[in-house]
């Protein structure tokens, strides 16, 4: 079915392509919500040969051209018909003692719309607001037939229609809703400014809140990623192991493609230096990697991999390995995860480097962090992309937990690091706990962080209770 943009990228990924031509869609949204903005977005997607049209109520032309000037939003393409009010209704004082202000004042505005849309004949028309319409009817009724009459003949001139509304608890738009194609909502929640989609007249769309932004440039809307049902593709599987022969001993040989891996445990035990590693040696054979980091500042991270000796400067440099510093509080959740996506359209990364849980659940805002982070993960995964989540326990001993916000179900792999005193010393502890695709060295083995990255010890024989943090020869058990 032929599609007309909306002018928003983002927006049209979510109306799967766009609007559909010569059908008229509502634009719902509280003030400051980009109302406007998206409409004027609309209007110069025009195609060349096409005119578009804007027929506004409120703001006078002068401000509209101001308005979208200081988003960056070239409007000079655009034909304004400013229906709004001047200072000289205010300063003459006009009433109507005899007739009703609807009776006096509609059929000239009809006339004037008639005469704009014949001369110009626009294929592209955005009305701000149609909720004006209502004080111009004698009742809610002549109101729905009037606005039904209008858009009918606006779209049987061949143009396709987006109109705004106000909505108020006094004025409700639902009637308006009914009589509309399509439906978009601009929101606000807890995470950001968000846009929905709630209704797509022979269409489908992406259910959903998707989060935006209205900054230079004008409206960006960032579709919330969804797992695909299935692989579409069936991808070539290969392990990722790290170069250092006992961890890939351990793990039979590495982790497998396109799977999912979890790296959990306590502060400072070496997770996103164990990540480094995986993505060092996808480097040595030929595959690009993407690390994001949440917490640790970028040059932090690049010190202190020179200081272990780990071999990630050369590949970083001739950019086989990208790292990007992450700034939760100023990325919105679905703008990080387009932005992934993007290095992995465009840059052809194979692995991603989740560095870490606790950092985009900041990026959420409050939202649930499992349910984004299953979708994140199980898309990349389904595009054969490999995934490692770095995941931090706030409990250094006690209690063995995989997670504390309940994400193990995710994995496909679960390498576990874990603190354990004895003799009044902290030791650390690594181990396998789930691996899907292959079996794996079930023996816990001491380690520790070094030149070079990980020295794997030995297997811990004759103790119990390693996994409590506070390990007892198996005799005094």
């Amino acid at each position: 079915m032929e599609r007309l943009s909306t002018g928003v990228e983002g927006l049209d990924e979510i109306l799967n392509g766009g609007l559909i031509p010569q059908r008229s869609y509502l634009i719902r949204g509280g003030p400051g919500r980009g109302k406007t903005t998206l409409g004027l977005h609309f209007l110069t997607a025009i195609n060349e040969g096409e005119s578009a049209l804007f027929i506004g109520f409120q703001e006078p032309e002068a401000q509209l051209h101001s308005n979208a000037a200081a988003l960056g939003i070239d409007v000079s393409a655009i034909t304004f018909l400013s229906l709004a009010p001047d200072a000289q209704f205010f300063t003459e004082q006009q009433s109507y003692d005899v007739f009703a202000a609807a009776d006096v004042e509609q059929q000239p505005l009809v006339e004037t719309i008639i005469q704009a849309v014949e001369c110009h004949n626009p294929t592209r028309v955005f009305v701000d607001s149609l909720s004006q319409l209502r004080f111009l009817a004698t009742d809610i009724f002549q109101y729905r037939k009037q606005v039904l009459s209008f858009l009918r003949y606006l779209t049987q001139q061949g143009t396709t229609v987006l109109f705004s509304s106000e909505s108020s608890q006094e004025l409700p738009d639902d009637d308006l809703q009914f009589i509309a194609d399509g439906v978009i909502n601009l929101e606000t929640d807890v995470s950001g400014a968000t846009i929905r989609v709630s209704k797509m007249r022979g269409s489908s769309f992406r259910f959903g809140m998707h989060h935006m932004r209205v900054a230079d440039g004008g409206m960006e809307v960032f579709p919330r990623m969804i797992p695909a049902s299935n692989r579409r593709i069936e991808f070539e599987l290969q392990r990722w192991g790290t170069g250092i022969q006992k961890i890939d001993d351990i793990l039979h040989g590495g982790l497998a493609s396109t799977t999912i891996s979890l790296i959990t445990g306590p502060s400072g035990m070496g997770k996103s230096t164990l990540a480094s590693l995986f993505a060092i040696e996808a480097a040595r054979q030929g595959k690009r990697s993407a690390i994001f980091l949440f917490e640790e500042e970028m040059a932090f991270f690049l010190r202190r991999a020179k200081e272990l000796r780990l071999p990630l400067e050369e590949p970083f440099t001739n950019g086989e390995i990208l790292i990007e510093q992450v700034e939760p509080m100023r990325y919105l959740a679905d703008e990080f995860t387009m932005r992934v996506r993007q290095q992995i359209e465009e840059a052809g990364v194979k692995m991603v480097v989740l560095d870490s849980v606790t950092g985009f659940e900041v990026a959420l805002g409050g939202e649930a962090v499992r349910e984004r982070l299953h979708a994140f993960a199980k898309g990349l995964s389904r595009l054969g992309v490999t995934v490692l989540l770095i995941n931090e326990i706030e409990a250094m001993t006690g209690e063995f937990r995989i997670s504390e916000k309940n994400i193990s179900y995710l994995s496909d792999n679960v390498i576990f690091l874990r603190y354990m005193e004895i003799d009044g010393m902290l030791k650390k502890a690594i181990g396998v706990l789930k691996k899907r695709l292959s079996g794996f060295d079930n023996r816990l083995h001491t380690f520790e962080v070094g030149p070079g990255g990980f020295k794997i010890g030995q297997p811990i024989h004759g103790l119990h209770g390693v996994l409590g943090g506070a390990p007892v020869p198996q005799d005094e058990s």
